[in-house]
C-alpha cells in the first residue's frame, strides 16, 4: 500500500473502522521517525520527542479528515508536531532539557576513561548540533535518524530537494567527524528500534462503559497473585465509587484495530482532598509495551488539572514491573505490607484458654470500648494517651509525634461509623489502660473484619496481654458470624507478625505502595525552621485556635485543634501540606525576625477558602 493510499484510506470516514485504523497505522510506522526528529531537533531531549510524535499522531488521526489533498499530508503533518513543541516551549508544564543534557546519558563501557572520553566526544558533538541554525539542524536530524531520503525530507519540509541538499550540505562541513557519533545516537534513540511506540499510537483511550466491566475484571484476575475474593473487592470498590462526593477519572486503553482492552487507569480522590489514588490495570506484556504510560500520561495531566498535591498507588506485591515502571516516572516506595488472613470458622478459643486465665491471675482485664465509655467518663483521654504511648515503641511508626490531645479530635475516630465498639478490646490494670485490640469493618473483605492496631504498654508485656486480647476479637468475630479477619502488618513489625502466626493466620501476599509528590519542594536550613518555631494566634478571626509551629528533627511541623501536618517548603517562606488544600507563608518583620504566619486552607464542607493572618506569639522554648 502506498503512502498516498494509506492517507486516502485512513481519512475515508465512510470506511470500516479497522480497515482506517490499518491504513493509519501505516502512517505511524512511515514518519514515526521523522515525527520524533523533527521533535528532537527542537526540544533536544529523546523523551519529550517521543511524547510529542505521539501527541501530534493522535492529533493527526483526530484531524485527518480536515486534509483535503493526500499528497500534503507530510507537510500538514509536520506543522502539527511543531504545534506541539511550540506548546511545551511556550508553556511551564514541562521543563525542556537542553541538548546538552544528553551526554549525561549511560553508557555500556565499563572503564572510567573510556566513560569520560565518550561522553566528552557526545558534549562536543550536541554542542556543535545545537550551534547550528535550526533549518539546518532539523535536516540533518530527519537525515540521519533512519536514513530518509532528501525527497522524503522535502515533503516533510515543503521546500525543493535542492534546498535539502544545500542545507544538508553546509550542516556537513559544519560538523565534520561530528556526524557519526550523532547518527549512532539519533538512530539509538529512533521510535522504530522497537514496538513501544507503534504500540503507543495504535492504543486509543476513552472512559470505560459498564460492558468494559467483564474484560477489565478479567485483567485483574489474570495480572495479579491475589486470591478471587480480593480482585473482586477491587472492581466492587471501583464500581461503587462516590462520584457525586469526590472526584474519578478513568480510562481504558483498547487496541485500535481489534477494540481489545489493554488496560485500565484511574486516580480517584481521597477524604484528605488533595491526596488521590491511582490504580493502573495491565498484564505485564502491555506495561512493557508502553499502554501503562499511555494511562499514566492521561491521568498525570488530569491530577494537574485538578491541582492534585500527591497520588499513591498501592498494588500487588508481584507487580515488580509496574513498580519499576512507576519508579522510572518519579514514584517512590513508602510502604511495603504484608496481608495476613484467618479462618475464623476453624479457629478453636478453647486451645488459649490457659492465656485468658494467665492474664485475670495476673490482676488484668478486659473490656470492650462500649462499656469504657459508659464506666469511664476520661476513657476517651485515657485511650488517646496510651495510643501515644504504644506510638513510641512501634517500629513503623511516624517520623512525627503525635499531636496533644484534644476531645473533638480524638473523638472522630471512635465515631467513625466502620468501628465497632463492643469488639474494640481493651485491657486495664485497675483504673490503668495498658492494651488495646479490635477488629473494625474499615475496608473489610465480604463477611469478615479487619483487625485493629495491637500494642501493649512496654512494662506490661511478655505477660500475655496482646494474645488474650486478639482472642477476644476472634472470639467476637465467630460470635457475629463472620468467617474471615484480614489483618496489614508491615515486615518489621516483627513482634506481631510472630503474634499473628502463632494464633493461625496465614500470610497471603503482600502489597506495595508508591507515592508522587506533584509540587516541587526545594531544600530549607533546619535553621531557618528553627527561627519559625514558635505559638501564633489569629486573635481577630480565632482567638481560641493557637497553631504551634515546630523543627521535628528537620521536618516542619504545624499543629492546631488536635491535628498536626508537615509543612513542604516550595521557598524559604511558602509552604504546602499534604493530607488538605493548606498553604502556609511566614512574614518576617523590617528587622528580619519572624513576625507572623498567613496560613489558608479550603473547608471541608463549603470547599471555600479560609485565611487566618496569625500574629506570632512566642518562640517555642
Amino acid at each position: 500500500m502506498s503512502i498516498i493510499d494509506s492517507i486516502a484510506r485512513a481519512s475515508d470516514i465512510g470506511s470500516p473502522v479497522p480497515a482506517r485504523h490499518e491504513a493509519f497505522a501505516e502512517l505511524v510506522y512511515r514518519f514515526q521517525d521523522m515525527a520524533f526528529a523533527c521533535a528532537y531537533s527542537v526540544l533536544g531531549d529523546a523523551y519529550l520527542a517521543e511524547d510529542v510524535a505521539q501527541e501530534a499522531f493522535v492529533t493527526a488521526w483526530q484531524k485527518l479528515d480536515q486534509l483535503r489533498d493526500p499528497h500534503a499530508f507530510p507537510g500538514w503533518f509536520k506543522r502539527i508536531v511543531l504545534s506541539q513543541c511550540n506548546r511545551l516551549t511556550r508553556g511551564k508544564r514541562l521543563q525542556v532539557v537542553p541538548l546538552t543534557a544528553e551526554a549525561d546519558r549511560a553508557t555500556n563501557d565499563t572503564g572510567p576513561d573510556v566513560v569520560a572520553e565518550k561522553q566528552q566526544l557526545l558534549n562536543r558533538v550536541l554542542v556543535a548540533i545545537k550551534a547550528l541554525p535550526e533549518n539546518q539542524r532539523l535536516v540533518t536530524t530527519l537525515f540521519y535518524v533512519n536514513g530518509y531520503t532528501q525527497a522524503d525530507i522535502s515533503d516533510f519540509l515543503e521546500v525543493p530537494v535542492s534546498t535539502v541538499n544545500k542545507r544538508l550540505y553546509v550542516a556537513r562541513n559544519k560538523l565534520k567527524e561530528s556526524v557519526q557519533v550523532f547518527k549512532q545516537t539519533l538512530q539509538h534513540q529512533r521510535p522504530s528500534r522497537n514496538r513501544d511506540f507503534m504500540e503507543r499510537v495504535s492504543a486509543s483511550l476513552r472512559p470505560p462503559v459498564e460492558e468494559d466491566w467483564l474484560a477489565i475484571n478479567r485483567i485483574v484476575h489474570e495480572r495479579a497473585e491475589s486470591d478471587a475474593l480480593t480482585n473482586e473487592l477491587w472492581t466492587d470498590r471501583r464500581l461503587r465509587f462516590d462520584e457525586q462526593r469526590y472526584r474519578r477519572r478513568q480510562y481504558v486503553a483498547e487496541d485500535a484495530h481489534s477494540r481489545q482492552i489493554l488496560g485500565y487507569g484511574s486516580i480517584e480522590q481521597t477524604i484528605y482532598l488533595p491526596r488521590y489514588r491511582l490504580f493502573i490495570v495491565a498484564n505485564p506484556q502491555y506495561v512493557a509495551n508502553g499502554v501503562a504510560g499511555l494511562l499514566l500520561d492521561r491521568l498525570m495531566t488530569d491530577l494537574l488539572e485538578v491541582k492534585a498535591v500527591t497520588v499513591s498507588c498501592r498494588e500487588h506485591a508481584s507487580q515488580t514491573q509496574l513498580f519499576l515502571f512507576l519508579k522510572d516516572r518519579g514514584f517512590t516506595e513508602v510502604e511495603t505490607v504484608l496481608d495476613l488472613r484467618l479462618d475464623v470458622t476453624g479457629f478453636d478459643v478453647s486451645c488459649f484458654k490457659s492465656i485468658n486465665e494467665s492474664v485475670e491471675v495476673q490482676g488484668f482485664s478486659i473490656s470492650t470500648l462500649a462499656e469504657e465509655r459508659v464506666r469511664d467518663p476520661n476513657c476517651v483521654e485515657k485511650l488517646y494517651a496510651l495510643s501515644a504511648a504504644l506510638h513510641e515503641d512501634d517500629p513503623a511508626r511516624s517520623p512525627l509525634a503525635p499531636p496533644s490531645y484534644n476531645a473533638r479530635e480524638a473523638r472522630l475516630w471512635l465515631d467513625m461509623p466502620y468501628v465497632l465498639p463492643e469488639a474494640y478490646f481493651i485491657a486495664r490494670q485497675g483504673n490503668q489502660y495498658v492494651g488495646v485490640s479490635g477488629v473494625s469493618l474499615f475496608e473489610a473483605l465480604p463477611g469478615g473484619l479487619t483487625q485493629s492496631f495491637t500494642g501493649v504498654r512496654r512494662e506490661q508485656r511478655r505477660k500475655g496481654i496482646a494474645t488474650a486480647l486478639m482472642l477476644r476479637a476472634i472470639a467476637y468475630a465467630a460470635l457475629h458470624n463472620y468467617q474471615v479477619i484480614q489483618s496489614s502488618i508491615r515486615p518489621i513489625q516483627s513482634a506481631m507478625l510472630l503474634l499473628n502466626k502463632k494464633l493461625g493466620f496465614g500470610e497471603l501476599s503482600g502489597s506495595v505502595t508508591l507515592e508522587k509528590c506533584l509540587r516541587e519542594t526545594v531544600p530549607v536550613a533546619s535553621k531557618i525552621y528553627d527561627e519559625y518555631a514558635g505559638h501564633y494566634r489569629d486573635d481577630e478571626r480565632a482567638p481560641d485556635l493557637e497553631m504551634i509551629v515546630r523543627n521535628e528533627g528537620g521536618r516542619l511541623t504545624g499543629e492546631c485543634h488536635g491535628q498536626k501536618v508537615e509543612l513542604f517548603p516550595t521557598s524559604e517562606t511558602e509552604f504546602f501540606v499534604k493530607p488538605f488544600y493548606g498553604q502556609a507563608t511566614f512574614i518576617r518583620d523590617a528587622a528580619g525576625g519572624v513576625s507572623g504566619l498567613d496560613f489558608t486552607m479550603l473547608e471541608y464542607n463549603t470547599r471555600k477558602q479560609r485565611v487566618q493572618h496569625a500574629t506570632r506569639i512566642s518562640a517555642l522554648l
